[in-house]
């Protein structure tokens, strides 16, 4: 074997022969995760859902291609997002919030929320560096986002076989969803592995 290739075997035992140096920079890494863990607090994340389907028995068939019937639904049921980012929704669930003493801004709001559809189950979630604010947040931000899926449903606004169904609120979460302490020390040592 010539000196320009590459040897696994010859690697492996110059690895081996600086054991030392790799232990370091393990415990190196290690260190790096415990300060960096200092400097990024975890975060939790509370998620409330809500189950909106729709009523076949009123949704209007006649007229409508058969090809456009699952936008047609998608669009109706999409009226869940709309309701739940209303500017009417957001300051009322700003206001509710600051009156049980958390700080929370419009902005602070959207940076930390998430809405996700999954078939006929909508997930409302928000982040937060202490899980019972995290919790409040999103069970008064889900209270709100029904009575007015509620209100719409009244006025017009939303299609009348869109069924809402009220929402089961956010348990306290119990794990971080970011910088969880063992796992970031870990990755640090794994990095510096």
């Amino acid at each position: 074997m010539t000196s320009n290739e590459f040897s696994p075997y010859e690697y492996f035992n110059k690895v081996i022969g600086l054991w030392w140096l790799v232990a370091l920079a393990t415990f190196l890494g290690g260190v790096f995760g415990y300060i960096f863990i200092h400097f990024h607090p975890p975060e939790y994340e509370a998620t409330a859902t809500y189950i909106v389907t729709i009523d076949l028995n009123r949704f209007p068939f006649q007229g409508v291609r058969e090809d456009m019937l699952q936008y047609n639904e998608d669009m109706a049921l999409n009226i869940t997002n709309g309701v739940l980012l209303s500017q009417e929704v957001r300051d009322k669930v700003i206001n509710q919030v600051k009156t049980r003493g958390i700080s929370l801004t419009a902005d602070d709001l959207l940076q930390n929320y998430t809405i996700e559809r999954k078939q006929d189950t909508w997930e409302l979630r928000y982040r937060s560096r202490d899980p019972l604010e995290a919790q409040e947040v999103v069970n008064i931000w889900a209270d709100f986002g029904y009575q007015a899926m509620s209100s719409w449903q009244e006025s017009g606004k939303a299609a009348n076989y869109v069924v809402f169904q009220p929402p089961a609120l956010a348990d306290i979460p119990q794990e971080p969803v970011l910088y969880d302490r063992n796992k970031v020390i870990l990755a640090g040592a794994i990095i510096g592995f």
